[in-house]
């Protein structure tokens, strides 16, 4: 009985009384955030996102907004192996779980390849050339060799069975076709 009496003359001591009441409605505060923020965050409810690739970007735009999602379009790139405007790939992927109002991010292929300016490799060797070319993001095509007394040096750049000259723009990743000199034996 006598630790009671002890323990009810300190929680009548004002700085303890104030200590306890901090507590309880620091506690009080803390629970209710918590609840308050399950609530407001969806906590422990997402849906997956739909796979887009294949849609154009309207096609993906109708099926986010029947998911409650919203989509946005951030680049674009040339991939010669997809059909032109649509999408190729999508930020979060498919099927990942996102909560209601996500906004997905998506990549469109261009309809259109990026064009480059050709490089002037004619009087260099083919391994130059080469490496000239595809610096520029070409490829080299047939190689045709011609009687020359510089073995291996462009003597011609084609492109299409045509001539063409240095600065002209070229889709990105096209082959170009050199003629060689055979050198004499």
């Amino acid at each position: 009985m006598g630790s009671f009496l002890l323990l009810k003359k300190i929680c009548r001591h004002y700085i303890v009384k104030n200590l306890l009441i901090f507590f309880v409605v620091c506690l009080l505060l803390y629970i209710s955030t918590l609840i308050m923020l399950s609530f407001y965050t969806l906590h422990g409810e997402s849906m997956p996102v739909p796979d887009l690739k294949g849609k154009t970007a309207k096609e993906a735009e109708v099926l986010l907004h029947s998911h409650l999602l919203r989509g946005k379009l951030i680049d674009s790139v040339y991939l010669a192996t997809a059909k032109p405007g649509v999408i190729v790939s999508q930020i979060p992927e498919a099927h990942s779980d996102v909560k209601e109002n996500r906004t997905i991010y998506f990549v469109v292929n261009a309809t259109l390849p990026e064009m480059v300016r050709m490089p002037d490799v004619v009087g260099i060797s083919l391994r130059h050339a080469t490496s000239v070319i595809e610096a520029q993001g070409l490829k080299v095509g047939k190689l045709y060799y011609v009687p020359d007394i510089a073995r291996n040096n462009v003597l011609r750049q084609t492109y299409k069975g045509k001539d063409i000259r240095k600065g002209a723009k070229i889709a990105k990743g096209a082959a170009i076709d050199l003629y060689l000199g055979s050198g004499y034996n």
